[in-house]
């Protein structure tokens, strides 16, 4: 199992000790509408996504709102539920087939704890995902769908070449019809 570059770029003490490290990562592959982690209940894998694709999700009356999707080289939980054992309050689902990277959480306690000199890499890391979240968060309250859409077409094209648009709709806070006039307009 290689480690990519992005991995040993965003975890280099990690990749120092690859060799040790590696066998506790263990390879899955998963169908599309797989879902990883259930609303409800407590993170107990941390994935890391080889090929394929994922979102993270919350149930809000009734409907599913995207939260955040995840390609490549990306690490992908619920990090609070993880880190606090707590049951999540987001669903993870594969709308790609996926080949994924699946560190147990008794293997990610072992990590830490057989070499403690990746914490600070670990604290980076999730500190960055949360002021994403935030950024994510504060776009939707700040700015118009119109608006929103634009940011996407400019910062994040990979999401509108790879996802269903009904689910862009959804990250975007908005209905599919919307976003099908939104893209209409703009043509």
């Amino acid at each position: 199992m290689a480690l990519t570059d992005y991995f040993a770029h965003q975890f280099p003490a990690m990749a120092a000790h690859w060799a040790t490290i590696q066998p506790h990562f263990i390879r899955q592959n998963v169908s599309s509408e797989t879902t990883l982690l259930a609303e409800g209940e407590v993170a107990e894998n941390l994935y890391f996504i080889v090929s394929g694709a994922a979102r993270l999700t919350h149930s809000s009356d009734g409907r599913d709102v995207t939260l955040q999707f995840f390609f490549e080289n990306q690490i992908v939980a619920s990090f609070e539920s993880f880190y606090l054992n707590q049951p999540s309050g987001f669903a993870l689902t594969c709308f790609e087939d996926s080949d994924l990277y699946v560190l147990s959480k008794a293997d990610f306690e072992w990590l830490r704890a057989t070499y403690p000199e990746i914490e600070p890499e670990i604290t980076q890391f999730v500190c960055e995902r949360f002021i994403n979240y935030r950024n994510i968060f504060f776009e939707q309250l700040e700015k118009s769908p119109v608006e929103r859409y634009q940011n996407l077409v400019e910062n994040e094209p990979e999401i509108l070449e790879r996802v269903p648009l009904h689910l862009v709709a959804s990250y975007l806070g908005i209905t599919p019809v919307s976003l099908s006039r939104i893209r209409a307009r703009l043509k």
